[in-house]
């Protein structure tokens, strides 16, 4: 029935906008001009949302194609993520679960929204190594993103293949696809590499329009002067540099790639929200200012599944999206933006056919500008701005008095004769968008989502199985061995005590210098604890040796498990990057770096790549697993742990196939998740600073310019991350399905739970789709 109803609204919306045709299914032209990228020749205005398909499942792909378009969207963006399509080199990938590109684009035709593909390859995108395979990095002599033959060879060979790839979905076939990206924001990295820098941007524009493509090519943040390919923007706010791009530019149109309506979340962080009232501010001042396209990065965020983020970031990429990590409408910001959408898509005829105006000074306040597309005389769209942070300013235009708040644009329109109308204020919440901000989205626990005493557990004893161990005079560097095919590699030495280590008052301790991004030490088998980094900032670690396991005369045996928590995905030199025990190692004072060291990558029973598929309905059931009985099993410190649960399939099908599923690990510590083969990401239940003693968390205001770090954060004292996305295409409705987490620390796996998310709609918003069946 709610798909119906959400269908009918689409249908609704999509009236309004008749007269432009969206994606026709026939054969189509793509051009530019100052006024907005042309489809047959019509100057366009875009209004895009970033979906990324790897950080939704395939089954996701139309409900979020659909409500995107309900919101007011008009075309979607998404990377192309090498390192997911190419993870072997010449092996590809492009029809696998989430690494189906041809069938998410097949959903963006079929919904009618056009796409922006930004290829890169290097995408950033807060992604595991930016996108960037692991066999690159091997590649001989090559140096990333700068003028270096083997990184050009392999760069151009890729997208190639993606052009190949997607040409089915290009214009000339009726396709979804008007505009391509080469590389990504190199402008912030340009200069590091002095004149090869400036000849690789170079090469880039050229070998993109090398290809022949039928639609256009842009370049985002790119500081010097391009030919062919489009310079774009990313930010919070860009309308400021558009009358400067307008000069040196006149002949492309003004693009604003990303607009970031919140931002990433690391591990212990709270939750980064921005307002919606400033987020509507922006985009329509861009707009006033002259703006063709604007990308919202993201529009629906998703999940970094299996190993997919970037350094110490959540295993949630949520982003305070339109749509949230689930696919359900973030009903504030979805409403208030798709408000505002409709005014300007309902007004894109003026707003195409009109150069960029100058702005007209309002008042006495130099923060009261108006900017108006059409004739003063006749018809007209004005953006009537207000840029104070503080206080409204009254003004009067076009013959009448209007008070504009502060920090707002109102948008208002006159046709023929008619009295001027003021369609929207971005600084005013509807009836609709106030009642939702009263019912935020929430959690509720599934009873007996997991079956009641079907957990069972084992230890982990040790490193994968099938992995072999290297032998080394010195601690070898940890990417290198594991080819980032696991986050776990082994470090085990045998020592004679140190003489210093019987002193009194020694301290006992084994100190890691430059070390990262997270180490577990262990004394002759024993767990002595953990230590981690920040970001992707090497660290020193330092670990409290056991008295007892450093009895003189004697040796120890010492194995440090160290782990990576996403590799740095924005840097120049990223084909150096380098993780594990890189510095001195040192025990009681004394250097212990050189000696005998075996490395062994992986833990056992993990998932490698490679791996047959976990069988549900036997993997489990061994020997060596064990009931779990939480009176006798307490609470365990360091030792790593399987476990596998039950889930009651029953329980999680009674709320329906559009019922969203998320696993509660709040009563775990840190670890990773597995379903039925498929890996849900890490977990980590790690604190966020308490309000009282984080300034960001204190004060949000949706006047003035908005920064992530200074103001406006959420669930403040909080696990950045409880829930954690069990994606229902990933269950086997009628059959086995088996949960499996590996813990590293300690928790109590008898209260994980199943829960699934609630986004009420508002009730305007309901009664309004009602009326539209009816």
């Amino acid at each position: 029935m709610r798909t119906a109803i959400v269908a009918l609204a689409a249908l609704a919306t999509g009236v309004a906008c008749a007269l432009q045709r969206q994606v026709p299914g026939d054969p189509y032209t793509v051009g530019y001009s100052a006024r907005g990228l042309e489809i047959d020749g019509q100057p366009r205005m875009l209004v895009t949302g970033a979906i990324h398909y790897p950080r939704s499942t395939p089954a996701m792909w139309d409900s979020l194609m659909k409500k995107a378009k309900e919101g007011g969207l008009n075309t979607v963006d998404t990377y192309v993520f090498w390192n997911m399509h190419e993870p072997v080199k010449g092996h590809y990938d492009f029809a696998t679960d989430r690494a189906n590109l041809p069938l998410f684009l097949e959903m963006a035709r079929q919904n009618g929204l056009f796409v922006m593909l930004r290829i890169g390859p290097y995408v950033c995108a807060e992604w595991n190594y930016g996108g960037f395979p692991q066999w690159l990095r091997h590649e001989p002599g090559i140096v990333f993103r700068t003028y270096s033959e083997p990184f050009l060879r392999e760069m151009k060979r890729f997208v190639g293949k993606v052009l190949d790839v997607v040409d089915p979905f290009m214009p000339e076939h009726g396709g979804p696809i008007v505009a391509l990206q080469i590389e990504n924001e190199y402008g912030n990295i340009q200069g590091h590499y002095g004149r090869d820098g400036d000849r690789y941007a170079e090469w880039c524009g050229r070998t993109a329009q090398g290809f022949n493509t039928s639609v256009p090519w842009v370049m985002c943040s790119q500081q010097t002067h391009l030919v062919d390919a489009i310079p774009t923007d990313n930010g919070f706010y860009c309308d400021q540099g558009l009358a400067r791009f307008r000069q040196k530019y006149p002949q492309f149109p003004g693009m604003w790639t990303e607009m970031w309506p919140a931002w990433f979340q690391r591990w212990g962080e709270p939750a980064p929200h921005r307002p919606i009232e400033d987020i509507a501010y922006a985009v329509a001042k861009w707009f006033a200012n002259g703006g063709t396209y604007v990308s919202y990065y993201m529009y629906h965020g998703g999940t970094n599944f299996g190993r997919t983020s970037g350094p110490f970031l959540l295993t949630s990429y949520d982003y305070d999206g339109f749509l949230d990590e689930y696919g359900l409408e973030n009903w504030p910001k979805y409403l208030h933006l798709r408000e505002l959408h409709r005014v300007l898509l309902d007004n894109e005829r003026l707003l195409s056919l009109n150069s960029a105006p100058d702005p007209i000074k309002l008042s006495d306040s130099p923060a009261a500008t108006a900017h108006v597309y059409g004739s003063l005389d006749k018809d007209y769209l004005a953006f009537l701005v207000n840029s104070d942070a503080k206080r409204s300013v009254q003004v009067e235009f076009d013959g009448r008095k209007l008070v504009l708040p502060r920090w707002s644009v109102t948008i208002a329109r006159r046709t023929g004769g008619a009295a001027l109308a003021v369609l929207h204020n971005t600084g005013r919440l509807s009836a609709r968008v106030r009642a939702a901000q009263k019912r935020p989205a929430r959690f509720e626990s599934i009873d007996h989502g997991v079956s009641a005493g079907a957990i069972r557990w084992r230890p982990l004893s040790g490193a994968a199985r099938r992995t072999k161990s290297v032998g080394s005079t010195r601690p070898l560097e940890h990417i290198s061995i594991t080819d980032d095919q696991t986050d776990y590699l082994w470090y085990r030495t045998r020592v004679e005590v140190p003489a210093a280590c019987a002193r009194d008052g020694q301290d006992y301790s084994l100190v890691l210098h430059d070390a990262g991004d997270v180490a577990f030490a262990y004394f002759n088998g024993h767990f002595a604890g953990m230590q981690h980094g920040r970001e992707d900032r090497l660290a020193t670690f330092a670990f409290d040796v056991p008295p007892a396991a450093l009895a003189q005369n004697q040796s120890v045996d010492i194995a440090i498990l160290s782990q990576t928590m996403g590799m740095r995905h924005l840097s120049p030199g990223m084909e150096d990057y380098s993780r594990g025990l890189l510095g001195r190692v040192v025990l009681c004072g004394q250097d212990i770096t050189t000696g005998k060291w075996k490395m062994q990558p992986g833990l056992e029973g993990e998932q490698l790549p490679g791996d047959p598929p976990v069988r549900t309905t036997s993997a489990a059931a061994g020997p060596e697993w064990r009931m779990y009985d939480s009176h006798t099993d307490k609470q365990h410190h360091g030792q790593m742990r399987w476990y596998a649960l039950d889930l009651n399939s029953a329980a999680l099908a009674a709320g329906g196939e559009d019922q969203r599923l998320g696993v509660d690990l709040s009563s775990m510590t840190k670890g990773q998740l597995w379903i039925n083969g498929h890996h849900l990401g890490r977990y980590w239940l790690r604190r966020a600073p308490s309000k009282e003693s984080h300034r960001p968390c204190q004060s949000c205001s949706y006047g003035g310019w908005y920064g992530p770090d200074s103001m406006c954060r959420q669930r403040c004292g909080e696990p950045s991350q409880r829930y954690y996305h069990l994606p229902r295409s990933y269950l086997d409705p009628t059959g086995h399905n088996v949960l499996y987490v590996l813990e590293e620390l300690g928790g109590r796996p008898e209260d994980i739970a199943i829960a699934y998310r609630v986004s009420e709609m508002p009730a305007e918003e309901a009664r309004a789709l009602h009326l539209l069946l009816c």
